[in-house]
């Protein structure tokens, strides 16, 4: 069971974008988060999910890691392509997070700072790590993760889609799940707002997804208005497991 919502948060234009589509390995959720002045973030985002779920579902590779990895590359790459011959959206790019659910695992491939969980009882079971410059600090053990969030570089990331040729995409190509975890998708308008405990309390509470969902992005909003209103655009996407992966 899906649920997604997006919301311009305290910005003039939304430039998050996602996409969910049933395809011949699993369901596949995507979210992603623009960067570029124009409608340049925007585009790259809603382009980079429509290439991702169409490419995944008319592949013929049969390994759905591949496939998802490939995806991505190819959306990397059309992305850039068109940075460069077009002027008003030169610089354009984008992160994605991305879930590819089969009967037999989850894979998550992501790019920059758009994050998946995965929750089970309330707690972290898996987390993406962010490609960003506070993240690398973390990795060397130089500062907390809450240090990180709420760093005023926390938001200079060190990869993205759309903005080189070539591209380093994050693969976690072998989680199990049970009955009852959560895989929580968000961009950092959403994690970078409250302190991860507050965020996993919240994405575990219980109750239907869609509720869950937009209480979270309620909280969101309102602690960014609290805050002045200069906040981000907030996306996220929970999806609740009615199987145990094979």
């Amino acid at each position: 069971m899906t649920y997604i919502q997006s919301n311009i948060g305290g910005r003039n234009e939304n430039q998050d974008f996602y996409g969910s589509g049933q395809t011949k390995f699993g369901e596949l959720i995507v979210v992603c988060d623009g960067m570029g002045g124009h409608n340049g973030g925007r585009y790259a985002a809603e382009k980079t999910v429509q290439i991702i779920i169409e490419e995944v579902s008319i592949c013929i590779e049969i390994n759905p890691g591949k496939a998802l990895k490939g995806a991505i590359i190819k959306a990397n790459s059309s992305i850039w392509q068109e940075s460069n011959l077009n002027t008003s959206l030169k610089g354009m790019g984008t992160t994605v997070v991305a879930l590819l659910i089969t009967p037999e695992k989850a894979i998550c491939c992501h790019v920059g700072d758009s994050r998946m969980y995965q929750l089970r009882n309330g707690k972290i079971i898996h987390r993406t790590f962010d490609h960003s410059q506070v993240y690398d600090l973390v990795r060397l053990g130089r500062i907390t993760e809450e240090q990180a969030r709420l760093s005023y570089k926390s938001n200079v990331i060190t990869r993205s889609l759309g903005t080189k040729l070539t591209l380093n995409v994050e693969i976690t190509n072998n989680l199990s799940y049970k009955v009852g975890d959560r895989f929580l998708l968000c961009t950092d308008g959403i994690w970078s707002m409250i302190p991860e405990n507050q965020l996993i309390e919240m994405a575990s509470e219980i109750g239907d997804v869609e509720t869950i969902t937009v209480n979270l992005i309620d909280k969101i909003n309102t602690i960014g208005i609290g805050n002045g209103g200069n906040y981000d655009n907030l996306t996220a996407a929970l999806v609740v497991m009615e199987t145990n992966s094979k």
